[in-house]
This record gives structure tokens, C-alpha cells and sequence, in this order.
């Protein structure tokens, strides 16, 4: 369909979710600066770039989380291990 024959409250609709869309991106940027000053914490420390302890009780309180939110729970945890993933390659950078 074309944009121009959209009722308007689709367009509306579609540009609430544009800008819900920068915003998540937006905390993810901050989220990613503040774990790269983890990463460079732990590197200038001789400290592990895993936290398995943090990791997994991180994953019980996102768990909850969604479910308080009415949210699917597994599509959260999916997301969370995407993340944590990206944030330990991150932080192993800092050790070469």
C-alpha cells in the first residue's frame, strides 16, 4: 500500500513505534557505554570479562520482569543473552 493512502491513524500509530524504535536504540547505546567502561575495568583489574553468577541471577530478575510486564518471557531472555553475548566480546577486546 502506499504511504499516501494510509488512514491517518495508522501513520500515527507507525510513528510512535519510529520513535519507540530510536529510543530503545538510544538506552542500548548508553547500556553499551556503560558495559564498555565495565569491560575496561575488569581489563585494567586482571578481572574475568564472564560473570556467570551476575549473568544468571540477571536472567531470573529479567525473567520476572517480562512477566510483569505481560512480555515473553523466552523473546526477553533471547534478547538479554544477544546483549550479554555482544557486551563480553566487547570486553574482551580490551585484553589484546
Amino acid at each position: 500500500m502506499q504511504t499516501n493512502s494510509m488512514p491517518d491513524e495508522l501513520l500515527s500509530l507507525r510513528d510512535q513505534i519510529d520513535k519507540l524504535d530510536d529510543e530503545l536504540l538510544s538506552v542500548l547505546a548508553k547500556r553499551f557505554e556503560v558495559t564498555a567502561r565495565v569491560g575496561k575495568f575488569k581489563a585494567d583489574n586482571g578481572l574475568d570479562s564472564v560473570d556467570e553468577e551476575r549473568e544468571q541471577q540477571k536472567l531470573i530478575d529479567l525473567k520476572m520482569l517480562a512477566e510483569e510486564k505481560a512480555l515473553s518471557p523466552e523473546f526477553v531472555l533471547n534478547l538479554f543473552k544477544m546483549i550479554f553475548a555482544e557486551v563480553v566480546e566487547n570486553h574482551r577486546a580490551y585484553l589484546s
